[in-house]
């Protein structure tokens, strides 16, 4: 759909209608591959990233970009429809199957708790998470654990991470449940306060941005 032809109404539909197919119940088994996918701008052009990450080491093992212009329009609660296309083709060119894939955007913390992690992770059929700056939807709840978790129509929905000083906002993607995210989250960080997947995959677009 191009910009002018993009349905919020409908699009905020089929989000509720697949927001019912995510997996909130899987449980994780072995890792050993992880991707992080960003996106980073030229205009109205997109370029998208799929970085390929060893585990528990992650080390960068492989990359992918990919540019297109981006139709769509930004509209809050609908990124998956401008970002998502691009971020699905460069992991699928990575011609690797992740065990996890880690996403700069929210999951089930949104107000149709179907986010752009969700929806990729649907759409690849992956186990998948959203990492982001902000809070989108939902609120902050400290339970007695001493956990920040990010509630959304009374479920726990993600976590609130803090790194380095910096927090970040987690959720379910699809494919995974509360359990094994809080397990793996503290995994996925190393010298920068977002997770090194998204770290290393915004590091690169912002590379290709330049050039």
């Amino acid at each position: 759909m191009t910009s002018s032809r993009f349905d919020v109404g409908r699009a905020k539909e089929l989000q509720e209608v697949l927001a019912s197919r995510v997996d909130k119940t899987y449980e994780i088994g072995s890792i050993n591959n992880v991707v992080g996918l960003d996106v980073a701008y030229v205009k109205d052009v997109g370029i998208a990233v799929a970085a390929l990450l060893n585990y528990p080491q992650l080390q960068l093992k492989e990359y992918v970009v990919v540019e297109g212009v981006v139709e769509i329009p930004y509209v809050p609660g609908l990124l998956a429809f401008r970002e998502a296309p691009l971020m699905i083709k460069a992991y699928e060119k990575l011609g690797h199957d992740a065990d996890l894939v880690v996403v700069d955007g929210h999951g089930i913390t949104h107000p149709r708790k179907f986010g752009i992690a969700s929806h990729i992770g649907l759409v690849l059929d992956v186990t998948s998470i959203g990492v982001a700056k902000n809070l989108l939807y939902g609120k902050v709840v400290k339970y007695a654990d001493g956990v920040e978790y990010i509630v959304v129509d009374g479920e726990v929905c993600g976590l609130v991470y803090r790194w380095l000083g910096k927090n970040t906002y987690v959720s379910i993607g699809h494919k995974i449940s509360m359990k094994s995210l809080m397990k793996l989250i503290p995994n996925l960080y190393k010298n920068h306060y977002l997770p090194e997947p998204t770290y290393i995959a915004d590091t690169i677009s912002k590379k290709f941005r330049r050039l």
